[in-house]
C-alpha cells in the first residue's frame, strides 16, 4: 500500500509538521516560523476532513501562511511596537555609560559582549577592536545589540 493512499497519513503529516515549526519558533528569531506550522496544522485538519490533492494542499497552506503571517505580524506588532530598527537610549539606559568588556569586540561584526546592567549583552564597535577585560563606552543601541567604542586613556608622561 502506497504511503500516500491513506487520506489520514498525509493529514498527519501536515498537523505533525506544523506542530514541529511552532516549536521551532521557540529557537528561531521572529514570528513567521509560528504562522507557517499554524498553517501546516490547519491545512493538515482541513484535509482530514475532506478530499484535498496534495497540491491543492500546498496551494491553500502557502495563500493561509501568507495571511497570517500578515495579519499576524500587523497584530502583534499592535501589542510589541517597534519605532525603528535604531533606540534611542534613555540617560538611564545607557550612552555614555561606561562598561565592562567580557568578550572581544570585533569592529562591526557580532559576537562581541559587554556587562551592562548586570547582564551581558551583545556589543560591536565601529572603530577597532575592543579586547575583553577592557572598558568600553556605550554610544547606542541597534535592537538588543549596543555600539560601543574603546575607552582610550591619554598614556602619562
Amino acid at each position: 500500500m502506497d504511503f500516500f493512499q491513506d487520506g489520514h497519513t498525509l493529514s498527519y503529516l501536515w498537523i505533525a509538521s506544523g506542530i514541529l515549526l511552532m516549536i521551532a519558533e521557540l529557537f528561531v528569531p521572529g514570528t513567521f516560523v509560528f504562522f507557517l506550522g499554524l498553517s501546516g496544522v490547519i491545512v493538515g485538519t482541513l484535509s482530514y476532513f475532506t478530499e484535498l490533492g496534495i497540491g491543492t494542499q500546498a496551494a491553500i497552506w502557502a495563500a493561509l501562511s501568507g495571511i497570517l503571517i500578515l495579519i499576524g505580524g500587523a497584530f502583534l506588532r499592535k501589542f510589541f511596537p517597534s519605532a525603528s530598527e535604531k533606540a534611542t537610549l534613555s540617560p538611564d539606559e545607557g550612552p555614555g555609560r561606561i562598561v565592562s568588556v567580557s568578550k572581544d569586540i570585533l569592529v562591526e561584526r557580532r559576537g562581541g559582549r559587554i556587562l551592562f546592567q548586570g547582564t551581558e549583552w551583545d556589543a560591536i564597535s565601529k572603530s577597532k577592536r575592543i579586547p575583553a577585560g577592557k572598558r568600553a563606552r556605550i554610544v547606542e543601541r541597534e535592537n538588543l545589540t549596543f555600539i560601543v567604542e574603546p575607552l582610550d586613556f591619554p598614556e602619562i608622561q
